[in-house]
């Protein structure tokens, strides 16, 4: 079998392209719009995504540091902290908030 060669007259097709707008000058706008539209719900999710990926990521450093803090013993995060202001002549104790999840 031999094979078939196509050949494409590129100037006799942007001539009918040009023709066509030229007959339909509102397809210019709404073929834009068609294209931008998928660009810029790639952009919004792009970046949506960077702010929730430094969102998670900040706490889970908080995680750590709280983990961290509790394992070696630190005075100021065993969960019954007095406070240095008096109220009513006793101290009252404080209990600190655990971490928020995403």
């Amino acid at each position: 079998m031999a094979k078939e060669t196509v050949t494409v007259d590129f100037a006799k097709l942007a001539s009918q392209h040009a023709e066509f707008l030229k007959e339909n000058p509102w397809m210019i706008p709404v073929g834009l719009t068609v294209q931008m539209v998928p660009l810029a719900l790639l952009i919004y999710g792009h970046v949506k995504t960077n702010i929730y990926k430094k969102k998670l990521q900040i706490e889970r450093e908080k995680t750590k540091q709280l983990t961290l803090q509790l394992q070696n013993g630190h005075p100021y995060n065993h969960g019954h902290h007095r406070h240095h202001s008096k109220h009513n002549g006793n101290y009252h104790e404080f209990n600190p908030a655990a971490p928020r999840q995403l």
